[in-house]
């Protein structure tokens, strides 16, 4: 066996336990470390140079992981009995491998000076459309998503495995004062656009090629009313079906789309 292979078939090991505390946000804070779960995952961390800390795998999968390490012998890797990563996995249907990396750093305020289009999360609490969100900003082109307090942390699982690699593309950052946030990107001239279904503009009609950054509330409450008297427009998406109204993650799709729509045919 590799030597860098170290054999784990104990639930009470160490690793397991690290791992089992990952999949809190308490324990990602106490060990500065996140979960990426899955082959594509963990092969799209690689490709970013993501610094690995370990790998886990399963006996099944492992010869099908095994090519994927070369160039990466210098981290250790775990090899556990498929029912034991059962047990550490966070996905109901687990693929039989995962990667730990040091926590992402969402704290760096150069994306907002560096930036032109944004996506703004207020207190957007399901990390299923949090992750949707990043991949849809990242897809479209934009230079950041901003999460207020009260979102849900990016480095949970389900975010992680939602965004599909998209955490590591484009810049997420953390805001404790979303609200100083905006008057910095106003400042630079960036227009805040509301998703919001009553009194807005129809979103084809609005200026959204540049220079803007789009919010979207709640999935339950919605945006503020502090933030919605922050936005200089409001922008919604005519429904002519019987669905009464979209989820976030669907919302954001269909602005960000017309965004790039914009940009890229030049209106």
């Amino acid at each position: 066996m590799d030597k860098r292979i170290t054999r784990i078939t104990s639930a009470s090991n160490q690793i397991v336990k690290q791992l089992r505390e990952l999949a809190d946000k308490k324990g990602r804070i106490k060990w500065d470390a996140f979960i990426i779960e899955g082959l594509k995952l963990v092969d799209e961390a690689l490709s970013y140079r993501v610094p690995i800390r370990y790998f886990l795998a399963a006996d099944s999968v492992y010869p099908q992981f095994e090519p994927m390490m070369s160039g990466w012998e210098d981290i250790p890797v775990y090899l556990v009995p498929d029912d034991l990563f059962e047990r550490v996995s966070t996905t109901g249907t687990p693929q039989g491998i995962l990667a730990v990396a040091p926590l992402m750093d969402h704290e760096d305020q150069s994306v907002i000076a560096a930036g032109s289009k944004f996506v703004i999360l207020e207190q957007l609490q399901d990390p299923g459309n949090v992750g949707t969100i990043i991949r849809t900003a990242d897809a479209c082109g934009f230079d950041g998503v901003l999460l207020s307090s009260g979102c849900a942390d990016p480095h949970n699982p389900k975010v992680i495995r939602a965004a599909m690699g998209s955490v590591f593309h484009i810049p997420i950052l953390s805001c404790a004062d979303i609200f100083g946030t905006i008057n910095r990107l106003k400042s630079r001239g960036i227009r805040i656009v509301a998703a919001h279904p009553r009194d807005s503009a129809v979103v084809w009609e609005l200026p959204l090629a540049d220079s803007i950054a789009v919010v979207i509330g709640n999935e339950g409450n919605g945006l503020s009313q502090k933030m919605l008297d922050m936005v200089d427009m409001r922008a919604m998406i005519p429904m002519p079906g019987k669905a009464e109204s979209l989820n976030a993650a669907s919302a954001t799709s269909m602005i960000l789309y017309e965004s790039m729509r914009q940009r890229l045919s030049g209106c």
